[in-house]
């Protein structure tokens, strides 16, 4: 008996320094406010993309490939005639296929010879965006198959786009700091921000056709759009 006393006793006195001690209160949720701000950068053009295309065929595929070599080559003249630098021009693909006979109805078909391609772009920049008919003209006649993404650029794009979300930003502050205001509040730190950028090169509104023709008229290089939006979670103060 005097045992069990012992142990009920001891049960209290823990239950009385248990409610002796403070609870713990839990950590309220910081006020926030979540806004988005929007920032744009316009810009002329000062560069000019071009896709060309060589595609030539020849009984064996090392045959097809010293023809588009060769007239690859007539066309890197030209345009270091021009004054395009060798860094300008870039190889995108070289490529070697088979051509087969589906005329026939076995298998496997029947080579009857190959098709070789280089694919490579040309950067014309500044004053060289005007040559760009006459480049056109002369490619053709060098062997140039085809001619694809001409595309407007600008050589500061990476500048452009740190504009465009210091804009941006400058303009998440505001909006947050207007809605602060009405909710009787001010803006504390930023807890989190992301980021987006577009602004991809602009094609030119101009068929190739035309300017294969090596017509006089100029090429209208209009602007280029650099957009930017962060979200940001301020706190409220």
């Amino acid at each position: 008996m005097v045992k069990c006393v012992g142990i009920v006793a001891a049960l209290i006195a823990l239950v009385t320094v248990a409610i002796a001690q403070p609870t713990e209160t839990k950590k309220s949720k910081p006020r926030i406010v979540e806004v988005r701000g929007l920032g744009t950068v316009m810009t002329k053009p000062d560069q000019l993309r071009l896709s060309i295309q060589v595609n030539t065929r020849g009984e064996s595929a090392s045959g097809a490939m010293r023809e588009a070599s060769r007239r690859t080559r007539e066309i890197f003249a030209i345009l270091e005639s021009y004054g395009i630098e060798t860094k300008d021009i870039q190889t995108s693909r070289v490529t070697v296929t088979a051509i087969l006979d589906y005329e026939k109805r076995i298998q496997p078909r029947p080579i009857v010879g190959y098709n070789g391609s280089n694919n490579f772009s040309v950067l014309f920049k500044g004053k060289l965006m005007e040559k760009v008919g006459d480049f056109l003209d002369g490619a053709v006649a060098a062997g140039a198959s085809s001619f694809s993404g001409l595309m407007y650029e600008s050589s500061q794009q990476r500048e452009l786009e740190r504009d465009a979300l210091k804009k941006a930003a400058t303009d998440a502050q505001k909006r947050a700091e207007v809605l602060a205001e009405e909710l009787g509040a001010s803006v504390g730190r930023a807890l989190s921000v992301s980021e987006t950028v577009s602004g991809v090169p602009v094609p030119v509104t101009r068929d190739l056709a035309r300017l294969e023709r090596a017509t006089a008229a100029p090429i209208m290089t209009g602007e280029l759009t650099i957009r930017a939006s962060v979200d940001v979670v301020f706190e409220l103060k």
